[in-house]
């Protein structure tokens, strides 16, 4: 079989399901792409077994052929030719040979019957939401869940839908981020699901170079899907309980102290020029309506002031420097609330003032 292809034709749905390959595969076949032309369509998918992605583009061409070939060493190829380059694909048994302005390239090839594909899900429950708003919850949480944590439901992002919100959680059991937006569905009961880390990013991509306006999930038991006219992720889900994220909320909230946003963050990673990295601890001090910021290593320390107000009481409490300037770089208000309840293992609540949309916890330490 013979087939040609561009560069141009290859290279965007190729970028967009490169994310899912491994360096190292169990399956030799999870290292190639498959490559559907069909219809005038060119669509190319990959899988790890967990994560499946497909991209597609429309093309002329009376070409009808499903090949698979090593995606990375395709990818490497492609990048280093002209946009307009034709590529000629010849497709035997075990090889496929390229060839693109006089050089010619030979890479291995398995059967096509023989490549993985995630089950069709069945009894999905569908749920529209608009692109923008679902990559907004996406990105303004997912910086805290964990990553290889030995609790693999801490390893991905919490998704809790109800007939009028959409709730997204991630931790890694020291920070803790809560997006939620008003959200209409039919859905009869609620629904929880928890999304693995690899496929949240990937996910994110997607969002990223996706035009639509309009997403569409698709949920079933053991599977999340997202649908649009040019690509598909689907992704098996982490099988867990994911904790009561509730019970860590403050019930306290008499110390609430309003914060400059831009000033504690200045403040913050000035600080953070002189912060330990083995303990990555930071003081901070409420005295007097002002807020004392203390960093130390073995190359000296930092000692940073700025204005707050509505402080009720004096205290000192330490925490993780990069959690507080993570939170901070999200949050896009002038001022943020911070709640510190007391106490050594009482939490810390951060949100936007006038807008509780995003709320951050993260848990005291000791420096």
């Amino acid at each position: 079989m013979n087939t040609e292809l561009s560069v141009e034709e290859l290279i965007e749905p190729l970028q967009t399901v490169i994310g899912v390959v491994e360096k190292k595969q169990t399956l030799p076949i999870l290292s190639h792409v498959l490559i559907q032309l069909k219809d005038n369509k060119l669509t190319l998918t990959t899988t790890d077994m967990e994560l499946e992605i497909s991209a597609s583009n429309k093309i002329i061409s009376d070409s009808e052929v499903t090949f698979t070939i090593y995606a990375k060493d395709l990818i490497d190829i492609v990048r280093k030719l002209p946009e307009k380059t034709q590529i000629k694909f010849k497709i035997e048994e075990n090889k496929v040979y390229l060839n693109a302005n006089k050089n010619t390239f030979e890479l291995n090839t398995f059967n096509h019957l023989d490549f993985p594909a995630l089950p069709k899900t069945q009894n999905s429950s569908i749920i529209k939401i608009k692109q923008d708003t679902l990559k907004k919850l996406i990105e303004n949480t997912s910086f805290s869940m964990g990553n290889q944590d030995i609790r693999a439901y801490l390893n991905g992002l919490f998704f809790e839908l109800n007939k009028d919100s959409l709730t997204v959680v991630a931790t890694d059991g020291h920070r803790l981020s809560i997006g939620e937006v008003n959200q209409e569905s039919s859905l009869e009961e609620k629904k929880t699901v928890i999304l693995p880390r690899k496929a949240v990013l990937e996910l994110t991509k997607l969002l990223n170079k996706s035009t639509q306006s309009i997403a569409e999930i698709h949920l079933s038991d053991n599977y999340f899907s997202l649908v649009d006219s040019s690509s598909k992720i689907i992704s098996r889900l982490i099988d867990g309980n994911f904790p009561n994220y509730k019970q860590v909320m403050p019930t306290d909230f008499s110390n609430t102290i309003v914060i400059d946003r831009e000033d504690f963050l200045s403040s913050l990673q000035q600080a953070s020029i002189f912060v330990d990295e083995r303990t990555k601890g930071v003081k901070l001090v409420f005295r007097e309506d002002k807020l004392s910021i203390f960093s130390h290593s073995e190359r000296g320390r930092a000692e940073t002031q700025i204005e707050v107000t509505k402080q009720e009481k004096e205290l000192e409490i330490a925490f993780n420097i990069h959690y507080l300037i993570s939170v901070l770089e999200k949050l896009t208000s002038k001022e943020v609330n911070m709640v510190i309840p007391g106490g050594e293992n009482k939490s810390c609540l951060l949100s936007a003032v006038g807008d509780e949309s995003y709320q951050y916890i993260i848990m005291p330490m000791r420096i």
